[in-house]
């Protein structure tokens, strides 16, 4: 793979038992810049690395993984090492137990399920994405890969965050998120063949996002707000460190 080529932002890269890996450089911001390529990237676990996954990983120089995933997720699929980590952040945001409260406190279910879902995370997961734009507020800790066991949810309000701190255009926001549904496709697929009621949960869909941003609006007075005061992040120095100029 070569790392001095950036293509468009967003691309896949394809590794053989890494889904849904990608980095976060070059979106375009509102001020006229770009994110910087090589700094951010997002994943599904990392269980299943190959030899080659690990040096195609050790060679971007990967030295922070965030991890969303609960107890009993890890303990399925424990991450691989890469000789190039120096620290991995465990902030579980338990994805079975939320399910379980949506589908006790209220009844609903498929994609208005999910909405629910998202709406909950939003307020439940405060404390693990707090400290998520803690540990971003420290550029010595990237290149930085965060993740979850698919990368579609609880690493896509994660990077829809990242992607809003940093004054990325809202609907290059719900891009990023949809790749999900590209890029797991097939995963999807053979999830579907063996558990075809759960198609919801297990879908990529643009209302999900919007119930997100639509809760996060009405309970805590906008994105920017969210981020700043409910997540702490620090917005001008991620923007300092996080974008560069247009070429």
């Amino acid at each position: 793979m070569n790392m001095e080529h950036h293509d468009e932002p967003g691309q896949l890269l394809p590794l053989e038992g890494v889904h849904n890996l990608r980095d976060l450089g070059g979106y375009p911001t509102r001020e006229g810049r770009q994110l910087r390529w090589g700094q951010l990237y997002r994943a599904g676990d990392l269980h299943d690395l190959s030899s080659r996954d690990k040096a195609v990983l050790e060679k971007r120089n990967i030295k922070t993984i965030v991890d969303f995933r609960g107890a009993q997720e890890k303990k399925r699929a424990p991450d691989g090492t890469l000789a190039t980590l120096v620290q991995t952040f465990e902030l579980p945001i338990e994805a079975g137990s939320i399910m379980d409260l949506c589908a006790t406190e209220i009844k609903v279910s498929g994609a208005a399920l999910m909405q629910e879902l998202y709406g909950r995370l939003v307020e439940i997961a405060r404390p693990q994405y707090r400290k998520f734009f803690s540990i971003l507020s420290d550029p010595a800790h990237t290149p930085l890969l965060f993740h979850c066991s698919a990368g579609k949810d609880r690493t896509g309000l994660a990077a829809a965050f990242i992607l809003s701190a940093l004054e990325v255009d809202r609907e290059r926001i719900y891009y990023d998120y949809l790749l999900s549904a590209e890029y797991l496709k097939e995963m999807i697929r053979q999830w579907l063949a063996a558990e075809p009621h759960l198609e919801a949960v297990l879908s990529v869909r643009r209302g999900y996002l919007e119930a997100a941003f639509a809760k996060i609006d009405a309970a805590f007075g906008g994105i920017h707000r969210y981020i700043q005061e409910e997540l702490g992040a620090d917005v001008a120095g991620m923007l300092e460190w996080y974008t560069e100029a247009s070429p």
